[in-house]
């Protein structure tokens, strides 16, 4: 598939992370590929800088974007032509715009796309993206208090994610899936999924996944009324603050006051590194 330069330019722009310079490169590519006759450069800029604006917030101009892709996507593959349905880019261009309606708070429409995206990753057998996709659907059931659908959703996700070893879907999902557990008051269920989240963003190397897993599990702990494994947590979050110049917030070391008292024999080695000198 030939692309323009300013395409090109704009990939390059959106890879770095500067939305408002690839948006500028696609919007410029975007007229370009609307003035030739080929569908796929065009569903590709589309694609792109719909991705952008929805980066950007820009909710509306990201719905509109991806539900042009969706018409040329079933037009491209359309009844007409005898095609077979290209059911994995359908599939992601109806994930995204359940995740957009799921940010502007339009459940059911979410719910609607997130199932009819579903049955097409299925189908296409992308076992990746509908391990996001039940992630995101997670979120949806959790955020309108299904806890139960939440659960169900967060843990088909997590096969999946293993499946396919995405360890980023791992680490956020059993984060998920544990707050999900806190709220309905399954502690034991919440504190093997934080415990899970830590070990996987330890892995990935992302310091702050990890500290706030190790924080979930500290209030969960204090909660539980077991001050030492909670001090023990709260103390291996600071550590990872402390390695990586993070401030210390005014909470945590309220915490840390309130649980250092309370802590029988010596101290770990995390808990020493919070201790103030003298």
């Amino acid at each position: 598939m030939e692309q323009s330069d300013s395409y090109r330019r704009g990939m390059i722009f959106f890879h770095r992370g500067d939305f408002n310079g690839a948006k500028r490169c696609f919007e410029e590519a975007l007229s370009e590929a609307r003035q030739g006759k080929a569908a796929e450069p065009l569903t590709a800029v589309l694609i792109h800088l719909a991705n952008v604006h929805a980066a950007l917030g820009e909710r509306e101009k990201a719905g509109a974007l991806y539900q042009e892709v969706l018409s040329l996507q079933r037009e491209e593959t359309g009844r007409e032509s005898g095609k077979e349905v290209n059911a994995r880019a359908v599939g992601l261009t109806l994930v995204n715009l359940g995740n957009l309606s799921r940010e502007k708070g339009e459940d059911e429409r979410a719910r609607a796309y997130y199932l009819e995206g579903a049955d097409l990753l299925r189908q296409a057998e992308d076992d990746l993206s509908l391990g996001i996709l039940y992630s995101n659907f997670g979120l949806l059931e959790d955020s309108a208090g299904h806890s139960g659908d939440a659960i169900v959703f967060f843990k088909k996700a997590i096969d999946l994610h293993k499946k396919t070893g995405h360890e980023e879907g791992l680490a956020g999902t059993w984060g998920q899936l544990g707050r999900t557990f806190v709220k309905i008051e399954k502690d034991k269920e919440a504190e093997i999924c934080f415990n899970h989240a830590a070990t996987h963003f330890n892995r990935l190397g992302d310091p702050a996944g990890e500290a706030e897993a190790l924080r979930a599990l500290s209030h969960l702990y204090q909660k539980r009324g077991e001050p030492e494994l909670a001090l023990h947590s709260l103390a291996g979050a600071l550590m990872i603050h402390r390695r990586i110049g993070w401030p210390i917030q005014k909470e945590d070391e309220a915490r840390l006051q309130q649980l250092r008292p309370l802590r029988q024999g010596p101290l770990s080695e995390a808990e020493a590194s919070t201790k103030e000198p003298g």
